[in-house]
């Protein structure tokens, strides 16, 4: 990988590198790169907000100081969730896995409680009443 095929693949430079990668491999390997580039939406959590997604920012416009459609075009924070109104946590025991609450109260259920919690920056809460009344009203 020399600077020449990496400036090619994921800098977008016109002119074929000098290299014994074939062509072929070269063109599926920037268009996978363009396919995935650019990001579109980056979903994290609202503590990542002051480190990580700025310095994804930053990384961005560094690697792309020309080319702004490379750039991210929206970043969303959310909170955490909530169990029953309390931080999820295993060593207390207030934990619930993606599949034990799919288990437990199925897709509809599991999208009713969801839906519940909330949709701002705000923690959200998972409630499993409302996940249980949810699976008993349908």
């Amino acid at each position: 990988m020399t600077p020449e095929v990496w400036d090619y693949i994921f800098h977008q430079t016109n002119s074929m590198p000098k290299t014994a990668i074939k062509k072929e491999a070269l063109e599926k390997m920037r268009n996978e790169f363009t396919y995935w580039y650019p990001v579109n939406l980056r979903a994290s959590g609202k503590d990542l907000v002051p480190n990580h997604l700025t310095y994804y920012l930053y990384n961005h416009t560094a690697i792309w100081p020309t080319l702004k459609e490379m750039w991210p075009t929206g970043i969303r924070a959310n909170g955490h969730l909530l169990l029953n109104s309390e931080k999820m946590s295993k060593s207390t025991g207030n934990f619930l896995t993606l599949t034990d609450a799919l288990d437990k109260y199925g897709a509809d259920g599991m999208r009713l409680a969801l839906a519940n919690a909330g949709d701002s920056i705000e923690d959200a809460n998972f409630e499993t009443q409302v996940a249980d009344s949810g699976v008993l009203r349908l």
